[in-house]
């Protein structure tokens, strides 16, 4: 476990932090001590005698060391972030913001004089300050906690966060009753794009995890995944008079969190999003990357953006309320998933129960998103090797456009599967492959064959997204773990469509 705490100066970081470490059963370290130790001179006396750039120094140095080597609970120093530096040392942490108000602030620290920044008008020092640390707290905190109770109150609360929601990634969290807590992901204002299905159903705990948020019932649909849609949202996040620091909250399935997140990324040039996804399609794959955007009459996604969200929370209980066909639906990205990773991911997936229940596919789903995450991580921007998540999407995303999304997302991308397969080994060497894939999506209920004519897929597959200089390219399989691009010719995308129809 690497948790730090941060906040400003009074927030109770070194008494919340020893009390929560006992909690928790972790060793305690607080950074003001160590420089302390290790300068043989308390923060003040340092700032007062070196100054503040010697001073934040010496903290980086020590902070450096701290947090290679050592597992457990960290308590920062008040200005310890105001080095930008310091954020990438503590680049898998999980960072939790105390944000007592003002008033309590001046009411710990009236008398003390042993803090040079906070000299003068204490109350005034200390907005300054708040003003100037607040958006990095709101950029790099995962939750925020309002620390006005006594420390052994607020290191319970923030005791059962950690053992609820789980860190499994930057950025993305996972937990079972992880929905209860999404009020701690916002440091402000916040408004929730909520896909209506879930409203009804969830409707009170989210409105109880959310108080005072307003929440904005959204059709989850295909049909709804457009510009007449996001323009909606622009005069809803206008009506509610959102800022910059308005946190756009996204909950529901995949096009809520495309569109909600392209609100994000687009009105006043970028607010903070964190996504809520509530279908297991969504958790594995559109909430994880940031892209976001919405389709047009000429193809699916050609307008968004790469937009990540502060925060994904994944609570697999919202599954157990979903029909078998939405499960089934998200089963064809988890098989793309195990192709990326290799041969003992789709054993895995060969050996798991179906019909399944949530328990039975958080394991599959946690490796699913493992595999997006590190490609993702790798290529941001889908420059290189974050193309080959398209694996079977040219002609998936141009049949769901063909049938007019007839055919799910799962669906189209299960048929795509099977045909960059087979088309990518026209001399039957990867005859078991395709046969193993074959069975999996069939035993998942999923399609492996369609009756569109493959002249019908042209159009759309030549506006896919993985064109680049004006040339096509698709994402191909040497074997499990081992895909590549290749080069297309109009000519080879017609022989790839023709795969879609059953021999």
């Amino acid at each position: 476990m690497k948790v730090a705490l941060m906040g400003l100066p009074g927030a109770g970081k070194s008494v919340v932090g020893r009390v929560l470490a006992a909690e928790l059963g972790v060793p305690f370290v607080d950074l003001d001590d160590e420089v302390s130790r290790e300068a043989g001179s308390e923060p003040g006396h340092l700032i007062d005698s070196l100054g503040l750039d010697a001073f934040r120094a010496v903290e980086h140095r020590i902070l450096d060391r701290v947090s290679g080597e050592y597992d457990g609970l960290l308590a920062l120093g008040g200005g310890s972030l105001d080095d930008p530096r310091n954020a990438a040392l503590l680049r898998g942490w999980r960072l939790i913001w105390l944000r007592p108000s003002l008033t309590t602030l001046v009411r710990r620290l009236s008398g003390d004089d042993s803090r040079p920044l906070l000299r003068g008008n204490l109350g005034v020092r200390l907005d300054d300050i708040d003003l100037r640390r607040r958006p990095i707290f709101a950029r790099t905190a995962e939750a925020v906690f309002a620390a006005e109770a006594e420390p052994a109150a607020v290191a319970r609360e923030v005791a059962r966060y950690l053992q609820e929601v789980e860190w499994v990634g930057p950025g993305v969290l996972w937990g079972r009753g992880s929905r209860h807590h999404l009020g701690r992901f916002a440091p402000g204002r916040a408004g929730a794009v909520v896909a209506a299905p879930i409203l009804r159903q969830w409707g009170t705990e989210i409105s109880r995890a959310l108080p005072e948020v307003p929440l904005l019932p959204f059709d989850d649909h295909e049909g709804k995944k457009t510009l007449d849609s996001v323009r909606e949202l622009y005069r809803w996040a206008a009506d509610q008079a959102f800022d910059r620091t308005t946190t756009v909250y996204a909950v529901g399935g995949g096009v809520t969190v495309d569109v909600a997140g392209f609100l994000a990324a687009t009105y006043l040039r970028g607010l903070p999003l964190v996504d809520v996804p509530t279908t297991l399609l969504a958790a594995v794959d559109a909430s994880i990357g940031g892209k976001v955007g919405v389709d047009l009459p000429e193809g699916k996604n050609l307008v968004g953006a790469f937009h990540t969200p502060r925060i994904t929370a994944v609570d697999p209980e919202f599954w157990a309320s979903l029909p078998g066909s939405v499960l089934a639906d998200a089963m064809a990205e988890i098989v793309k998933a195990a192709l990326l990773e290799g041969d003992e991911a789709l054993e895995a997936l060969e050996e798991m129960a179906w019909p399944a229940t949530p328990e039975d596919l958080e394991p599959v789903a946690r490796r699913a998103l493992a595999v997006k995450m590190a490609i993702v991580e790798a290529d941001p921007r889908e420059e290189a090797e974050r193309t080959y998540l398209n694996l079977g999407h040219t002609v998936g995303h141009a049949l769901e456009q063909a049938t007019g999304y007839q055919l799910s997302h799962g669906q189209a991308v299960a048929i795509g599967l099977v045909a960059i397969l087979r088309y990518g080994a026209p001399d039957g060497r990867q005859d078991g492959l395709v046969r193993r894939v074959e069975q999996l999506l069939v035993r998942f209920g999923l399609p492996i064959y369609s009756e569109v004519s493959p002249q019908r897929l042209l159009q759309p597959m030549g506006l896919d997204k993985k064109r680049s200089d004006g040339g096509k390219r698709l994402v191909l399989l040497e074997r499990p773990g081992h895909p590549y691009l290749a080069a297309a010719t109009d000519q080879d995308l017609l022989n790839l469509a023709e795969q879609v129809i059953a021999e």
